[in-house]
């Protein structure tokens, strides 16, 4: 363990901490460069952790005044991998959702995207999904909520340096990467979300800690976090979504499946029975956005949220929910169901409380026109906050909440906020906790928009999160765009600290039978089926797609290790698996050992022919049986070939 105190007074200069830092030669140095205005004692205190460092650094205001800090900075010089310098990249989860590609050469010009650099280097980003502001020279700094970890690498070389964060009670990292000659520059910034400076008090003290480590796993996407992941696993103990909440039983959701708002409490209560009857393994029924009064009358504008409760007796839309929404969960409680709802964080600006209070809320116009989110460094609207759910969810007994679009004031990386005194993470906790206080220790809460990857700190109070796109609609490129940002997350091996949940499963009306199948091949191999919709007591009880779901919805283990054989993450661009498993049989629980389920996928247009074995899978010897789950075919054979048509899946246990 090496420790040092460093005190700033008005100035800047550079304390190197660790001389000579060696990871096999990878990286030379740390340098963590001491600035502020005003008295700020720091201590570094480094130690061993996971094949890697840790390292923790605690900035406390000796002054007898204010001191207002911005980010603070640690620089890596000399990280060399002794390849060829174009070759260098980075990789972390937020890429494929900013770039389209999972990995990114470090010379890329990711600003300007018609560079001749990204010509040379065979790099054609695709931003289509991120929104304007979001990408940049700036590493991790998105408000997508990404696992917080970077893997620096070289595409010649099985070696790679990994940083992570290991605590989000303040500071959030992010970083700049440049070359120096033939070596890496890495340069960490431990920042603020939501604000642009942080006001510390005489006395107090701000933590801040994260990991440094090397993989020798840098080109197998299965394994290049383990060693920060059990460094985080060792820190997450107490994580709501470790719980066994949403593992093994189901949400049904009113949203999807084409129901949409088109809700009332006689519709639903037709609905909650037709669920008790078919799928045992739901436990919550949910009630999604369409109780509002407001957005019944205005169904162009966007979801109204937590601003119903400052609405006309509350805002319910008594047409649809004549006893109100307690009177509804008390029925839907009677029917053996546990009631959950739906709540949004965003407002639109036509409601009574913006144009009422329009100093409650942050100007969010650059990603956000016609709805804006509340300011929660505004004391006013944090008490209207708590006020809201205490109305919305405590006093009608809800036991679970989904929150959508929450996470504007609490993840951004602009100054946004109006006060100073924390920053967007620290809210993020203390909202979280008051969310929590209004719930069972058995209920849950489920993260929507922004579309979470998978920050594992936010499972600290959230049980599950929705990382990809509605897929019911009949869109492939959604399902397609769904299935490429699963692979970064579910990579990450953290499920049993924050369970992800992919999309609501159903009868998914929009896709024809193999796109239908190919969503649940996706969802039963990804271990991500947590919810499941749609208009269940208009449906025939031998309707095949009724008897599929059946089946694939019985044998839940949510959150279960996945993994990608012969996939090569690190080839560029819209780059698709086409073979994921997992290490259990599926339908039967606790097979775990020298078993598999596997599913194949072919995402193009035309037939696919592919070959795998066992060996492949990580098994070990030959005389394995391939079992197809849907037509019970048994197949004996070392190594299995298979031809898919378009759009085609196959889904084997292996034993």
């Amino acid at each position: 363990m090496f420790c040092c105190t460093v005190n700033n007074k008005k100035t800047e200069r550079e304390s190197m901490i660790m001389k000579n830092l060696v990871f096999k030669n990878l990286m030379k140095e740390l340098i963590l460069k001491v600035t502020g205005d005003g008295e700020i004692r720091e201590e570094i205190i480094v130690k061993s952790v996971c094949d890697g460092y840790e390292i923790c650094r605690k900035f406390r205001n000796v002054s007898d005044r204010p001191v207002f800090m911005t980010e603070r900075v640690a620089v890596i010089n000399g990280l060399d991998f002794g390849c060829t310098r174009e070759n260098d990249y980075f990789y972390c989860v937020e890429n494929a959702r900013l770039y389209g590609s999972l990995t990114i050469p470090v010379d890329a010009d990711r600003i300007n995207f018609e560079a001749p650099v990204n010509k040379k280097l065979n790099f054609y980003p695709d931003s289509s999904w991120a929104e304007p502001g979001v990408t940049g020279k700036r590493i991790l700094a998105s408000p997508y909520q990404p696992f917080p970890a970077l893997l620096i690498g070289n595409y010649e070389t099985e070696k790679g340096l990994v940083i992570g964060s290991l605590c989000q009670d303040v500071f959030f990292h992010n970083f700049e990467l440049e070359h120096s000659g033939n070596k890496i520059v890495i340069t960490i910034f431990s920042s603020f979300k939501d604000i642009k400076c942080r006001r510390i008090l005489p006395s107090e003290e701000l933590t801040d800690v994260f990991y440094i480590g090397e993989t020798c796993s840098a080109a197998n996407i299965n394994s290049v976090f383990n060693g920060y992941t059990k460094a985080l696993k060792e820190r997450l103990t107490n994580n709501f979504g470790s719980k066994k909440t949403n593992r093994h039983t189901l949400i049904w959701d009113s949203w999807n499946d084409g129901i949409y708002r088109d809700v009332s409490e006689k519709m639903l209560l037709e609905e909650a029975q037709a669920v008790r009857k078919y799928f045992p393994k739901v436990e919550f029924f949910q009630l999604d956005d369409g109780y509002s009064a407001f957005c019944d009358k205005n169904v162009d504008l966007n979801a109204h949220g937590l601003g119903t409760a400052y609405e006309k007796d509350g805002g319910t839309d008594m047409r649809k929910f004549p006893e109100g929404l307690k009177g509804f969960a008390d029925k839907v409680r009677r029917l053996g169901l546990r009631p959950a709802i739906w709540i949004g964080g965003l407002c639109p600006t036509a409601t009574e409380i913006y144009k009422e209070h329009s100093d409650w809320f942050i100007d969010y116009s650059y990603r956000i026109k016609s709805s804006q989110p509340l300011d929660v460094s505004n004391h006013d609207a944090r008490k209207y906050m708590t006020y809201a759910i205490d109305k919305i969810v405590a006093e009608a007994g809800f036991e679970g909440v989904k929150h959508d679009f929450w996470s504007y004031s609490f993840e951004d990386s602009h100054d946004l906020l109006a006060n100073g005194e924390r920053s967007g993470y620290e809210w993020r906790n203390w909202w979280h906790r008051e969310l929590r206080k209004r719930l069972p220790e058995n209920g849950y809460l489920e993260t929507g928009c922004d579309v979470s990857m998978g920050n594992p700190f936010i499972g600290r109070y959230f049980n599950n999160y929705r990382f990809g796109l509605d897929i019911g609609a009949g869109k492939w490129k959604n399902i397609l765009i769904t299935m490429f940002w699963s692979v970064p997350v579910l990579s990450t091996h953290s499920g049993d600290l924050f369970i992800p949940n992919s999309d609501s499963i159903g009868l998914l009306p929009g896709l024809d039978d193999k796109d239908f199948m190919f969503v649940v091949n996706f969802q039963i191999i990804t271990r991500t089926l947590v919810e499941i919709s749609g208009r269940f007591s208009k449906v025939c009880e031998d309707d095949p797609r009724l008897k599929i779901l059946k089946k694939a919805i019985s044998y839940l283990n949510n959150g279960e290790n996945v993994y990608f054989a012969k996939y090569d993450y690190r080839k560029s661009g819209f780059n698709l698996p086409r073979i994921i498993y997992i290490k259990s049989i599926f339908d039967i629980p606790d097979s775990y050992g020298n078993v598999r389920t596997v599913a194949v996928f072919n995402t193009g247009e035309d037939d696919l022919r592919l070959n795998f074995s066992a060996t492949d899978l990580g098994l070990e010897g030959k005389n394995y049986c391939f079992r197809d789950v849907w037509s019970e075919e048994m197949i004996y054979a070392d190594v299995l070939e298979i031809t898919l048509k378009p759009h085609e899946s196959r889904l084997f246990t292996v034993c």
